[in-house]
């Protein structure tokens, strides 16, 4: 996932959705400027993030990050679900989600990001859940523009909406 939106890091100490460095100008460095073109080795990612979220269901008690990729006039709606969430409500925040990509955010599609840490009973159960509402396991490939991606940190089902 790193490779496709740059967003995939360790989310106890932030993500860099969340994380913000400022690069000092050319003129503070301490040295003159090399003649290496600061353009030319800057690799645009695939894909643009249009924003991110935290999205909290106080009913239900569940919280999960969120970002929005756009890709052309596609936008796709990106939520991670990790172990912090098994044993919550999930229907309600699940509904609400949805109706945000549909309404408000424009999306056309909906991923949620599965933590593969969650244990395979769990994650099972849940899977079929998704299934069930119109999801379906999913890759990166679409995003990707022809990079042979896979995750070992993430499970991906997808949904149009």
């Amino acid at each position: 996932m790193k490779s496709v939106f740059q967003v995939e890091g360790n989310m106890a100490t932030g993500s860099s959705l969340t994380d913000v460095y400022t690069t000092p100008s050319p003129t503070d460095y301490p040295t003159p400027p090399s003649s290496y073109s600061s353009t030319g080795g800057y690799m645009k990612p695939a894909i643009d993030l249009a924003g991110w979220m935290e999205f909290w269901d106080y009913a239900g008690g569940a919280s999960f990050r969120a970002f929005v990729a756009e890709d052309g006039d596609e936008r796709s709606l990106f939520a991670f679900f990790d172990v912090g969430l098994m044993g919550r409500d999930l229907k309600k925040a699940l509904i609400a989600f949805i109706d945000l990509a549909e309404g408000p955010l424009a999306c056309t599609q909906v991923v949620i990001c599965l933590d593969r840490l969650i244990p395979e009973d769990d994650v099972k159960s849940l899977m079929r859940s998704f299934q069930w509402v119109g999801f379906e396991l999913s890759t990166l490939d679409q995003w990707a523009k022809g990079i042979d991606v896979t995750s070992d940190k993430w499970l991906f089902m997808a949904m149009e909406v």
